[in-house]
């Protein structure tokens, strides 16, 4: 057990710590758990007694060793030395984890001025601490911490913590020096044409690259840790002026109604501040590219980045959002309007395809062409089993080799799905297994998939067709139109954070196809943004100008 696990009656830490002294509720003048009361050393002293720093450094000394167990941790390094001034010689330690502080940082920036620069200085009437904090530290950010319990956290996260006899306060650098990967290229959403950045897993440098887009002064980024042991950071990023406040209140109060000790990633917060768990399509948007991110906060909509995880969540999201691409901003408005109609083309494919061809088949002989009937029960005299369960088992084979080329290494990834898929729909046919028409009917609606913008997406439709393919052979084309009607209904009676899935298209009439950029004059009626004209209904000046020349 660990002592700052049970510190959990006071505010949580932010990703830098505040300039000002911190207050604690008054809660936090008990001992905090029985754990102290049964292991620290001195139980009379004061900051075993408010949970405070002491002005007494061996006071703060044996609680920070009780408090991280620095016997048993071998990464945490705890350097005592001495700040030597013009008049006196005052003792101090410090405290980092190797591995997530910078200790060039701490050598040059704090232990070098407070060991050597001080001997120049006189106390006079001002306080040690603010002579310390003003003259000696010139590491930025860094500020004064009275509270134990946010000072043992922001050192679990990286910063470096200064202790000095006399002083009520913990001098706390953030020094912040792990390891991470850096700016790399998107993967999951990578396009020809547009840049090629995408957000890694430390939360600053990705605010950073937000920023970096919009320029815009009224662009907010607040610090909302969630987890009551892992205090992962969570940035909710908004425009100020634009982004709609009721959207705002709600995403910031259901991250800070979260309650579970650890959060990991972005897909953790995804599932906890959804309205349904079960809705088979996104209610949230990820992305890995900050300026699809800049975009939709230019539009009004609120983006979360949580620390570790290199995908940002974009809330709300609606039917407008699903065909969406990257690629849409980069290329010309024809080029767009193409690639869209071939995603939503691929994607009604996917959903429908397989179970109109078993309704087809079993149900509507007479929708099919004479000879094109007579084809298919040729191919299906020697087939031993029922086309339905021919169906299910080859598009179930194709979802093998989909999850396999995922976890194999590239590259054999790329080589295991084309042999897997040649291999396997040949052998099926040769073995008499599956007919070349079904094969064919498989291999379209796995491409229709693929074909979709996301991955999210594109699994949904992969577990959706299976419900149609069930609904078409029970009851043919009646059970598909009372698939597509229950399905309808259930959008129209869905929203993601308050706006209704489906009122882009039902109540503000937005287009399905991309307009031109000179016509995108407003932000998305939907969201009820507190601008909605993102530019003036004239926006290429130029063109007035040639007429009247």
């Amino acid at each position: 057990m660990n002592l700052r696990n049970f510190f959990l009656y006071s505010e949580k830490p932010s990703m830098h710590p505040t300039n000002t002294e911190d207050s604690s509720p008054s809660s936090q003048n008990n001992p905090p758990n029985s754990y102290i009361k049964n292991n620290i050393q001195n139980k009379n002293s004061y900051t075993y007694q408010t949970g405070k720093v002491s002005r007494s450094l061996a006071e703060n000394l044996d609680f920070i060793n009780d408090a991280f167990e620095t016997s048993k941790n071998f990464d945490l390094v705890m350097r005592k030395f001495e700040i030597t001034l013009k008049a006196a010689t005052i003792d101090a330690f410090l405290i980092f984890y190797d591995g997530l502080s910078n200790k060039e940082y701490i050598n040059r920036d704090i232990l070098a001025p407070l060991m050597a620069k001080g001997k120049e200085l006189l106390l006079g009437k001002a306080q040690l601490e603010d002579t310390i904090y003003e003259q000696l530290l010139s590491q930025a950010p860094n500020t004064k911490l009275s509270d134990m319990k946010t000072i043992i956290d922001a050192v679990s996260f990286g910063n470096c913590a200064v202790f000095v006899d006399g002083c009520s306060c913990a001098f706390v650098a953030d020094i912040k020096g792990w390891s991470s990967r850096s700016v790399g290229r998107p993967v999951a959403e990578a396009v020809l044409s547009g840049p090629q950045e995408a957000f890694c897993e430390s939360v600053m440098p990705n605010i950073a690259l937000v920023r970096k887009i919009l320029k815009d002064p009224n662009l907010i980024a607040e610090n909302i840790p969630v987890g009551n042991k892992s205090h992962t950071p969570c940035a909710l990023m908004y425009i100020n002026g634009i982004t709609n406040k009721t959207l705002v209140k709600t995403a910031r109060k259901r991250l800070k109604s979260i309650h579970l000790d650890y959060v990991f990633s972005s897909a953790d917060i995804e599932l906890l501040i959804e309205e349904s768990t079960v809705f088979p399509l996104p209610l949230l948007l990820k992305t890995e590219r900050p300026d699809r991110a800049a975009a939709h906060l230019a539009n009004g909509k609120v983006v979360i980045i949580v620390q570790g995880s290199p995908f940002a969540l974009i809330l709300p999201a609606t039917a407008s959002d699903l065909p969406e691409a990257a690629e849409d901003n980069y290329v010309r408005t024809f080029e767009a309007n193409f690639m869209r109609f071939i995603r939503i083309t691929g994607s009604l494919l996917a959903l429908f395809l397989p179970g109109f061809f078993i309704s087809t088949v079993l149900y509507h002989h007479e929708s099919i062409p004479t000879d094109l009937i007579i084809a298919i029960e040729a191919t299906r005299e020697q087939m031993p089993f029922p086309i339905v369960l021919e169906l299910i088992i080859m598009t179930l084979a194709f979802e093998l080799i989909k999850e396999a080329a995922i976890r194999v290494p590239d590259p054999i990834g790329s080589t295991l799905g084309i042999v897997g898929g040649l291999i396997l729909g040949q052998s099926a046919v040769s073995a008499n297994i599956a007919s070349p028409l079904l094969i064919i009917i498989v291999s379209i609606s796995a491409l229709g998939a693929f074909a979709a913008p996301s991955t999210a997406i594109s699994r949904a439709l992969s577990f959706l067709q299976f419900v149609f393919i069930a609904l078409g052979a029970v009851a043919g084309f009646l059970g598909i139109a009372f698939g597509i009607f229950l399905g309808l209904i259930y959008l129209a009676a869905s929203k993601s954070f308050g706006v209704p899935y489906l009122s882009p298209y039902t109540k503000n009439k937005e287009k399905l196809f991309v307009p031109p950029l000179w016509r995108r004059e407003t932000r998305p009626a939907t969201l009820h943004p507190q601008n909605i004209r993102k530019q003036p209904h004239i926006s290429r000046k130029w063109k007035g100008e040639d007429s009247q020349e």
